[in-house]
């Protein structure tokens, strides 16, 4: 059977049985990995022979296409033939190490040992910088945390009566009679307790200004601006306020006796327990006018 040729083959691996198949299909299901050298083949399904017996069937691919083929079937049935292969022995690997290493020429030598040592020192840097860093975070996560939950003020400056008129001065406590202070800006200034009896503050900025308590009798306050300032406990008896502004202004305990409101501007201003120019005490809840409560 074996001296004609034979066009068409069976196949059979594991007993399962395939085919017919012509000489070319075998030679590439062979290549493709569908098929092994040690797989079975015959052409009456009586006599089976293993592939590789067949020259005519075997020789058509070499060597090369035959491992690639066998690789091919490898990886499809998941099997990894360099488990079957020993491993070389210690002195073969160092053999090969020692090789590599002899192909490095000087300058890759030098390359190599630069990288290392400048690893190794940027290592050394890190380790030397990172407790710091890390103290340094926590010292200024606590600072934040008591500037957020603990605010301060600006300290305000001490007094200082010599301190040219502008806007913010403390003249806290200060003794200025008489003077003449027109048209003047002094926005924010701290006049508190201050002594200004008989003073031309005729059209003068006092916005935001602190006049607690200060003493302002006789003085010319007209078309001041005063709006926001606070006038607690202020002594204005015969004050000259007409068309002064005092939206906003607290006048709580402010003596206003005989004083001229004439055409102010009295919005949301504060009077509460504050004598009234007739000489009436406005009751609590005194905004923007003088409430007086009757006597039974």
């Amino acid at each position: 059977m074996m001296n004609k040729k034979i066009s068409k083959w069976y196949t059979r691996r594991n007993g399962t049985v395939t085919g017919p198949f012509s000489n070319a299909v075998v030679s590439n299901n062979l290549l493709v990995g569908r098929l092994s050298l040690h797989d079975e083949v015959s052409a009456d399904q009586q006599t089976w022979q293993l592939l590789l017996n067949i020259p005519e069937l075997s020789n058509i691919v070499n060597a090369e296409e035959v491992d690639r083929a066998q690789r091919n079937l490898d990886e499809r049935d998941g099997f990894d033939r360099r488990k079957l292969q020993e491993p070389p022995p210690e002195e073969i690997l160092q053999k090969r190490k020692q090789e590599r290493r002899t192909t490095e020429t000087d300058s890759d030598i030098e390359y190599r040992q630069l990288r290392t040592l400048l690893l190794k020192r940027y290592r050394q840097h890190k380790e030397r910088l990172y407790w710091p860093l890390v103290a340094l975070f926590f010292v200024m996560l606590f600072s934040l945390t008591l500037a957020v939950v603990f605010p301060t003020k600006l300290p305000i400056p001490l007094p200082n009566c010599m301190t040219p008129i502008g806007p913010d001065i403390n003249w806290n406590n200060c003794s200025k009679l008489k003077l003449d202070l027109h048209n003047q800006d002094l926005t924010g200034a701290q006049l508190r307790n201050s002594k200004l009896i008989g003073s031309n503050l005729w059209n003068t900025s006092f916005i935001d200004a602190d006049l607690a308590y200060a003493d302002l009798r006789f003085t010319n306050m007209s078309y001041s601006q005063l709006q926001n300032s606070t006038l607690i406990g202020a002594n204005l008896q015969k004050a000259d306020l007409s068309y002064a502004d005092l939206t906003n202004a607290d006048l709580s305990f402010a003596d206003l006796t005989a004083a001229n409101l004439g055409g102010s501007k009295l919005d949301n201003a504060i009077f509460d327990y504050a004598i009234w120019p007739d000489g009436e005490t406005c009751a609590l809840g005194s905004i923007g006018r003088c409430i007086v409560v009757e006597q039974p």
